[in-house]
Parts: C-alpha cells; sequence; structure tokens
C-alpha cells in the first residue's frame, strides 16, 4: 500500500490531546481505536471490523466488490482520488476496485459497538451505540470549544453566532481589568498572524490567476 495515503489517514484520528477545535467522527471520517467502550458486556473492536487504510474502527463502511475487504468510506475515497489519472482505480489490495455495500454481519457487530463522544476532551461523558453516535455529535453540547484568547466557549457549528473580537475584549476585561494591556496585545498577534496568512493566500492566488491568463 502507498505508505502517503496511509499517514493521511493517520492525520485523520482523533486524539485526547487534539489542539483547536474538535471535530466529530463524521468530519473526521474514521473512528479511533481509542474511543470504543470496554466494559463487562462490551469488549473492544474485533479484527473484521478494522479499516485496513486507516487502522481504526470502521466508519461508515464500503466493501471491494473484488476481494470484499471492506473500507472507511473516506479513507476508500482518498484511496481514490490518488488515483484520478489512472485508467483503473486499484484496491488497496492490488485489486479492481468496485464498490458493494458492506456485508450485513459487519454492521450488525459494529451496532454492538459502544462509543464515547468525540467531544468527550471537552467535558462530554455519553457512551453511545455505534448507530446513534453520529446523531449525537450533530447537537452535543460540548462540540463548542474554548476561545483560545478569553477561554469562552464558541461553536465551530453555529456559524451565525460569530465569537466577535470585540466580544473577545470585553470578555477579557471583565476577567481582569489589570491585565487588558497584556491580553490586547495577544489578541493583536494573532490578527497580525491571520492578516500575514490571508497575504500569503492573495499572493499564491495572484500567481495562479497569472499562469491562467
Amino acid at each position: 500500500m502507498n505508505a502517503g495515503i496511509f499517514s493521511e489517514c493517520f492525520q485523520r484520528k482523533a486524539t485526547k490531546n487534539q489542539i483547536g477545535p474538535l471535530k466529530s467522527t463524521t468530519e473526521l471520517g474514521c473512528l479511533d481505536s481509542s474511543r470504543i467502550y470496554v466494559g463487562k458486556r462490551f469488549s473492544e473492536a474485533s479484527s473484521e471490523l478494522i479499516c485496513s487504510i486507516c487502522q481504526n474502527v470502521l466508519w461508515k463502511p464500503i466493501a471491494c466488490t473484488t476481494c470484499e475487504n471492506a473500507f472507511c468510506t473516506g479513507c476508500i475515497q482518498t484511496w481514490i482520488n490518488k488515483q484520478q489519472q489512472s485508467k483503473q482505480v486499484m484496491c488497496p489490495f492490488n485489486c479492481t476496485f468496485k464498490e458493494k455495500r458492506a456485508p450485513p454481519i459487519l454492521n450488525s457487530l459494529l451496532s454492538k459497538l459502544r462509543v464515547y463522544c468525540a467531544y468527550a476532551s471537552n467535558g462530554c461523558e455519553e457512551i453511545l451505540s455505534y448507530d446513534a453516535l453520529e446523531v449525537h455529535e450533530q447537537t452535543c453540547q460540548y462540540e463548542r470549544t474554548p476561545c483560545q484568547i478569553c477561554g469562552t466557549p464558541v461553536s465551530n457549528r453555529n456559524t451565525s453566532n460569530k465569537h466577535e473580537a470585540r466580544q473577545c475584549f470585553s470578555e477579557m476585561y471583565n476577567r481582569d481589568p489589570n491585565q487588558t494591556q497584556a491580553q490586547f496585545m495577544k489578541l493583536l498577534d494573532i490578527v497580525e498572524t491571520s492578516q500575514r496568512r490571508i497575504q500569503t493566500l492573495e499572493k499564491l492566488l495572484g500567481i495562479e490567476s497569472q499562469q491562467n491568463q
């Protein structure tokens, strides 16, 4: 298998120490094996429930008609996209890839798993069935991530309720007026960093537009 594609899939794994906004299982496209709840009535995922690309628990699996191996939908799509220039799309097991539904027995085994919410590190204590996980994470109140400046929980899902600089600065001032100057400088650093990134993107876009003319 292609090591480059492997590394991309591994980068999508959710970790408990992840920095920045957390992502739902669906956004990640794979289910980290460490999130499987193991108890008296529930066991860890067996080998047949592991995606051979990302080496994690299958998430929304589909199978290859030729070899009948199953993969996470996101993983196999990434794999296929890497072969856009190829005349024939090859499966990770070196056979011609033709998609089919995952076997019912596989989905049945997955449905028996119990999984920690993707926002567990934000405080969510829910342990859900595999089938209920996606719906729960769409509305989980712990999806909010603390603002890196003032610490106010900010939703990454609700883009209509933006956490603006004025609100952020006001929150910092109310919390500790004596530290306002230091906090303002921290905010300014982040704004300037964002502006530099925008300028870099604009330059790149300018270069591309010139090449296309």
